[in-house]
Parts: C-alpha cells; sequence; structure tokens
C-alpha cells in the first residue's frame, strides 16, 4: 500500500489530500492570504484525523506549476521541508494535469484543454487526454501565450481554468468547447492520483529536486 500526502498552491485556493491506495483523506481553504498556514493546519487535521505520522507516508507530491509565482514556492518549499525532514521522495506534478485530471474525476471528460490565467494578458495552456484515474497524458507542451494564440483540434473539447473566463472576449468562439468550471477545489486528490502513476514509473525526485515550474521565465514579454 502506497501512501502520498499531496499538496496544491498553484491557484486562490490550496488543498491537502492522502492517499493510501483505499481511500483518499482531503482538505481544502479558499483563503486569497496565509496559505503557508492554512496547508500547515490542513496537513495536522489530515493526519490527526488518519492516525498516520508523517513518516508513515512512501512519497510526497506538489503541483509544482505552472501557476502564481509566490504560491508555487510555498508549496514547493513545505514539500521539501516535509520531504527531507522524513527522508521521502517527491513526484511534482503540472497543475494544469491536474486541472485536466479534475475535470475526468468528477465528470468523465477525457479530453481538456486547460487555461490558467497568467496575467500580463496572457494565458498558461496545455491539452491533456485522460483515459483513466491517474493519467493526463499531454496532447500539447504546457505553454504561456496570449488567448488568441490558444489552438486546438477538431472535436469535442472540455475547458477548465479561470483563463477561459478572464479572457473569453479574446479566445476564439467554438460550439463544440464545453467550459466547465475554473477547477476543483479539492485539485490535491487529482495531485495525488498522479503522483501515484508517476511512483509507480520510478519517477520520484529527491527533496533537492521539487521546483517549481513558471514558464514564463522561459520567454520574454515584449510590451506592446
Amino acid at each position: 500500500m502506497t501512501r502520498i500526502l499531496a499538496i496544491d498552491n498553484a491557484s486562490e485556493s490550496c488543498s491537502v489530500a492522502l492517499y493510501d491506495s483505499t481511500s483518499i483523506h482531503q482538505r481544502c481553504s479558499s483563503a486569497h492570504r496565509g496559505h503557508g498556514d492554512a496547508l500547515l493546519s490542513m496537513i495536522k487535521q489530515i493526519f490527526d484525523e488518519t492516525g498516520y505520522a508523517k513518516s508513515a507516508m512512501d512519497v510526497l507530491a506538489f503541483s509544482r506549476g505552472p501557476g502564481s509565482f509566490t504560491s508555487l514556492r510555498i508549496a514547493a518549499g513545505l514539500t521539501q521541508g516535509l520531504a527531507i525532514g522524513i527522508n521521502r521522495p517527491v513526484i511534482a506534478i503540472s497543475s494544469l494535469a491536474a486541472l485536466a485530471h479534475g475535470v475526468y474525476r468528477s465528470q468523465g471528460l477525457e479530453r481538456t484543454l486547460a487555461a490558467i490565467d497568467a496575467r500580463m494578458g496572457q494565458v498558461y495552456y496545455a491539452a491533456y487526454e485522460t483515459p483513466a484515474l491517474g493519467v493526463s497524458n499531454p496532447l500539447t507542451e504546457e505553454q504561456v501565450c496570449d488567448p488568441e494564440q490558444i489552438s486546438w483540434s477538431t472535436g469535442n473539447w472540455a475547458t477548465v481554468g479561470k483563463g477561459w473566463q478572464v479572457y473569453a472576449n479574446a479566445i476564439r468562439e467554438d460550439k463544440a468547447l464545453r467550459y466547465v468550471g475554473p477547477g476543483a477545489e479539492d485539485s490535491a486528490v487529482d495531485v495525488a492520483y498522479l503522483a501515484l502513476n508517476e511512483f509507480n514509473k520510478g519517477k520520484a525526485l529527491s527533496a533537492e529536486q521539487a521546483l517549481p515550474v513558471y514558464i514564463r521565465d522561459r520567454v520574454v514579454h515584449k510590451a506592446s
């Protein structure tokens, strides 16, 4: 039985999940500030509820981005600290992949376009196919782009993430697209599912490698 503690802090809400292969225990908070304290409190609540000690975890997982720079650093730092403290490996999960997985978990929709507001008039974007729990296969690379540059193949797609709301007027219309919302508040559950699959493939990292992925630092933003 694999036990995973998962943390998601890539957006306005934050959540924690403990997955032990037979059940999932989760907590979430929609506070706009104080995520570090909220995450620590939720972790304590879950351990108290389950009776597990931190050392009973086999692996720690976190949403590594893209998302808010500050929030991603908090999640990465907290995960690193816990992993070093109990000498456990880490799995880093894309926050966009977690969004797509949440669509499948809650609504059974397999093809998803995930777009997060990246500020500066741009979105973080990627397309996924999710055929089963624990699997979100990327169909495109994660990217930061102008909303007008979002493109997809023909057919029916679910869309998820606040990018679709914030830039609705800039994204081309397509009646085949089905907007399902900004994303699940309990997205740490999706991080846990995806992390288990990665862990079983032997893709765990050392705590020192548990770094956030910003994406935007790969490109230069040009002022108009």
